[in-house]
């Protein structure tokens, strides 16, 4: 009965990440798992209820990959280098978005409780980036103008923008922004 519903949310996520919230149904759960809505509503009543379940299993995997960086390495470049590695696995794993990202361009469309889980999940990534690029900075291995928080959340949102745009026109123009994140946080001199 668990893996039933982990199948469920698997591929909920895998639909979000490809089409989006708004764009998939119970219908397209049951053709593409072969098993009827009824069954999908006994795990999930409503829509909303397996967005929320999906978004918190996001939050988990994608919090889990940036403490395990965290854990790896004391180095801020072997942590950042861990977020940009996870992100460019989304990417090419069948080209697929950020889920939080595919949500907040769902916004008007989507539940407050699926939008507040993903909000979440934006806020403890743009924490962790600025906890990173402070500790580079601070080591004096990053730099870049401005306020940390600020330069994470240009950083956060820049890869969401790099993703799309490497979606639509190819996984060498995503290469190309994450090049220029790194460069744009190496000291000068």
């Amino acid at each position: 009965m668990q893996d039933r519903k982990s199948e469920i949310l698997d591929l909920a996520l895998t639909l979000i990440q490809h089409r989006s919230y708004s764009a998939f149904s119970y219908r397209d759960l049951s053709e593409q798992l072969g098993i009827s809505k009824a069954a999908i509503h006994h795990h999930f009543p409503s829509k909303e209820s397996l967005g929320v379940a999906a978004a918190e299993r996001y939050h988990e995997q994608i919090k889990s990959v940036l403490m395990r960086s965290t854990k790896q390495s004391d180095d801020p470049w072997k942590q950042f280098e861990g977020y940009l590695k996870m992100v460019d696995g989304i990417v090419e794993t069948e080209n697929r978005i950020c889920a939080a990202g595919s949500v907040q361009a769902d916004y008007k469309d989507v539940p407050e409780s699926v939008r507040d889980e993903m909000a979440a999940l934006i806020s403890f990534i743009i924490s962790w980036i600025t906890g990173v690029i402070q500790a580079g900075r601070k080591q004096g291995t990053m730099d870049f103008p401005g306020e940390s928080m600020d330069q994470a959340i240009y950083i956060f949102t820049a890869v969401q923008g790099a993703m799309q745009i490497g979606r639509a026109q190819g996984k060498s123009q995503f290469d190309r922004v994450i090049r220029q994140l790194r460069s744009n946080l190496k000291p000068r001199e």
